[in-house]
């Protein structure tokens, strides 16, 4: 008995010594201790707590080793779920199948996974190896995941269904079998048993040994069956039009209408260099395309030139600056054409058109084009008496939930000629008027780009939020300037610039600081300069030199002329103080890291907490930028304190604290907001007073500034290369010759 005894002991310990070793490649007849954290760390622990309890309950040094009986009965326990699980027990020191473990598994997460986190997956692993495995962040059939560091048995092509929570996989049930499919892949070309394709922006050559395939630049579905590419089958169908609209989830196509897509819109683009693009690169309204569809779903985009920077998309606002329209009436000055779904009608001259009568149920999109083109659209009265200046080019109105959204499509250089007297008085000189328009076009030029607006069909809007549009009628001078400038704009290390512009200097502009933000490489153009005509920069280090600075009113700059170049305002933060808590409150709702909100014990606030704060007592500048903005501004109550970040936060503060502020002629200015940061702020009796100087953000080119230096006979090439630094005048119209 006793040999029989020791002869156990002996095997046991055998076994104990082979269960120690690093498992590094899975295995279906084991698995590893080393996968438990990560597949436990849904529960109360984290991984790596899980890791360090896991040492505790087993007695072990490291995870290294199998899972046996008698630790998955030790791990039950601590689960505290021992009485619910059921499973055919084995010998202590027998390894548990992994069969065995997912049976296991697969009742701890009904039991203990209320919140559903962790589900199984099949993926088919499309990463290169590097070194033994592929990376932590393995590419997918369904995407990239983090892998678990105790996980990792993947190799290039292999197939597992995988247990995954937040997109992270955490543990391995098993090899797939299945076939699994990926999707709607770009093929850029696939010959001799080679296909190199585009996926989620990286380059992969694929292995289609025995598959033979010649494809070029198309979009297709790629298929795997035991660990290897199983069949490629390409997608034949395409339509060719132009992007107008697209959310996430519809794509509208001129000429087709509305169809749908499902996942990530996938975007291609074979001029150049062959790469996936991010689908924000659809320039709606100038990019024409190929649509690879099936059904009426979009399965991929294919770009094979670049967008023509040709018309602009607008929408207009309706008088209180929302995006819908309640019930939008319509005329033009001549003749033109109605297209409401499928029917097409004449619209005479001044007839009003009610939108809203020519929606039903087959009809959600209604164009309005004009047959002569210096003909204008106008917003109107049921009698078609017009209620707004004219538009040229064409209306788009879609119907949605919220009401009408109505689009101006127009020739870019169209668009500029009412954005320019809508954005500078046409009696600036014409230099400064050119300036303005090469500006306008430049800024425009980037919102093309962006499509900020792409669910409502448009690229910008016509408010102060993008660029005035149509405010203002037309001026031969202003016209004169978009034509005399036709395609120019400002480019900063080969890519347009977005040319920030604002109405008045207090005798310098500043940079990207003033709202708080690192100035990127690719803004390397936005610097701040001194204004002042002589080309000197005063001393504003300190708070009393700037003081003195921003007091004197008989400094010549070129913005001098403006009333705005030095204005006053009086504060009461008693009287004001409800005003300024909700302006803090909503600031700190909007950007809570540009509002520091602090409590008496110190602690972090919200804008609810403002009410127990008391009174405002002091206002004190922390920082101001090396241009003189106030770039930190702390308000000390009498329980607590904020601290406002960015130029833009200061003014709609303190403007909301001003009882009266007037311009440097000593006349009343009637607005809410301040007319800028840049200002010295100095106690007297029941108050503040701020001496102050300039309107706007600040940043890039002055308006009045700009028209300072015309005055002076500098040209407007000259002074966009004042205002901007490094830059070039290109034309966007010329970039091909």
């Amino acid at each position: 008995m006793l040999f029989l005894l020791l002869l156990v002991l002996a095997i046991w310990f055998i076994r104990a010594a082979g269960t120690a070793q690093v498992i590094t490649e899975y295995s279906s007849e084991h698995v590893a201790l080393a996968e438990l954290p990560s597949q436990m760390s849904f529960t109360y622990y984290g991984e790596d707590e899980w890791e360090e309890k896991l040492k505790e309950f087993f007695h072990k040094k490291d995870l290294n080793g199998k899972l046996t009986y008698g630790k998955l009965k030790v791990l039950l326990e601590q689960l505290s779920v021992q009485d619910y699980i059921t499973y055919q027990d084995e010998m202590f020191f027998r390894a548990v199948p992994r069969a065995m473990w997912n049976e296991v598994y697969e009742q701890i997460l009904d039991l203990l996974d209320t919140m559903n986190k962790v589900s199984a997956v099949n993926l088919v692993f499309l990463n290169e190896d590097e070194g033994e495995h592929v990376p932590q962040e393995c590419l997918t059939q369904e995407g990239s995941f983090q892998v678990a560091d105790g996980v990792n048995y993947f190799h290039h092509y292999d197939m597992y269904q995988v247990y995954v929570a937040e997109e992270r996989i955490i543990g391995v049930a098993s090899e797939c079998k299945a076939k699994l499919t990926l999707k709607n892949v770009f093929i850029h070309d696939a010959q001799e048993e080679k296909a190199e394709i585009l996926y989620e922006k990286q380059r992969i050559s694929l292995d289609i040994t025995g598959l033979h395939e010649k494809i070029t630049d198309t979009i297709c579905d790629i298929e795997w069956k035991d660990n290897k590419v199983a069949g490629i089958y390409k997608k034949e169908d395409k339509i060719t039009g132009t992007v107008l609209r697209f959310d996430e989830e519809q794509i509208e196509i001129s000429g087709y209408g509305i169809l749908d897509y499902s996942g990530k819109l996938k975007v291609y683009k074979t001029y150049g260099t062959v790469e996936e693009l991010d689908e924000t690169k659809l320039v709606i309204g100038n990019l024409k395309a190929d649509f690879v569809v099936a059904g009426k779903q979009v399965c991929g985009v294919i770009l094979h030139e670049p967008a023509t920077i040709e018309n602009i998309r607008v929408l207009l606002l309706n008088a209180e600056n929302g995006r819908y329209h309640e019930a939008p009436i319509l005329a033009a000055d001549t003749e033109g054409t109605v297209t409401a779904g499928k029917k097409e009608e004449i619209l005479q001259p001044d007839q009003p058109l009610k939108l809203a009568e020519l929606f039903d149920e087959e009809v959600d999109y209604v164009k309005i084009s004009l047959k002569n083109e210096g003909g204008k659209i106008y917003f109107a009265d049921d009698q078609g008496q017009h209620t707004s200046l004219g538009y040229h080019g064409t209306m788009e109105i879609r119907k949605y939930p919220e009401g009408y959204g109505v689009v101006n499509e127009l020739p870019l250089e169209k668009y500029l000629c009412g954005v320019v007297p809508s954005e500078m008085p046409a009696g600036y000189e014409r230099d400064a008027l050119c300036v303005q328009a090469v500006c306008a076009r430049s800024y425009a030029c980037i919102q093309l780009m962006r499509g900020d607006y792409a669910a409502l069909g448009a690229h910008v809007d016509d408010s102060t939020s993008y660029q005035v549009y149509n405010k203002q009628e037309e001026n031969e001078k202003t016209n004169l300037a978009v034509e005399d400038t036709v395609g120019e704009v400002i480019k900063y290390q080969g890519e347009i610039a977005e040319a920030y512009y604002f109405s008045t200097s207090c005798g310098y502009s500043g940079s990207m600081d003033v709202w708080n933000e690192e100035s990127k490489p690719s803004q390397g153009y936005l610097q701040g300069i001194s204004l002042l005509s002589d080309g000197s920069e005063p001393d504003i280090s300190d708070e009393d030199k700037f003081a003195e600075f921003i007091k004197n009113q008989e400094i010549d700059a070129y913005d001098s002329d403006s009333p705005y170049f030095r204005w006053t305002a009086e504060l009461s933060l008693k009287e004001k103080k409800d005003d300024m808590n909700h302006a803090i409150a909503a600031r700190f709702d909007a950007n809570a890291q540009n509002v520091m909100i602090t409590k008496q014990d110190g602690t972090g606030g919200t804008g609810a907490d403002l009410a127990g704060f008391g009174v405002p007592q002091q206002l004190t500048v922390k920082e101001r930028c090396a241009s003189g903005a106030i770039k930190q501004l702390a308000i000390t109550y009498e329980k607590g304190s904020v601290t406002l970040f960015s130029e833009y936060n200061v003014r709609y503060v303190l403007g909301l604290a001003a009882t009266k502020v007037t311009d440097k002629n000593k006349e009343p200015v009637d607005m809410a907001l301040l007319p800028s940061a840049y200002c010295s702020i100095q106690p007297v009796e029941n108050g503040f007073v701020l001496y102050g100087g300039g309107y706007g953000h600040g940043i890039g080119m002055s308006q009045n500034g700009a028209n300072g230096m015309a005055k002076a006979g500098i040209n407007y090439v000259d002074i966009l290369m004042k205002f901007y630094h490094d830059i070039s005048i290109e034309n966007i119209y010329n970039e091909d010759e």
